[in-house]
């Protein structure tokens, strides 16, 4: 139910809301829920409706790059905390 809740308000947030406020949900559900791969595909996501040809430094998957960043980095934290056990 939580992680149907985050990829509604991530699919709103992507559409409807500044970029930092998708970038602290994805966060927030990349922490909260164990395993949240659907945040690389709202990064692809995007990437493909907001992207440019000539993007960051010719580099067009940005957006995808810091999904990915943010769920590894998160994945690692989850590990070291004492309360990953308790997987939502």
């Amino acid at each position: 139910m939580i992680r149907l809740l985050f990829n509604i308000l991530l699919i709103i947030a992507l559409l409807y809301l500044p970029w930092w406020a998708g970038a602290l949900i994805a966060i927030a559900g990349c922490f909260l829920i164990g395993s949240f791969f659907e945040v690389i595909i709202y990064g692809i996501l995007a990437d493909a409706l907001f992207g440019t040809r000539f993007a960051w430094y010719g580099f067009p998957y940005a957006a995808m790059l810091y999904t990915a960043l943010i769920f590894g980095i998160a994945s690692v934290v989850r590990k070291r905390l004492a309360w990953d056990s308790r997987s939502i």
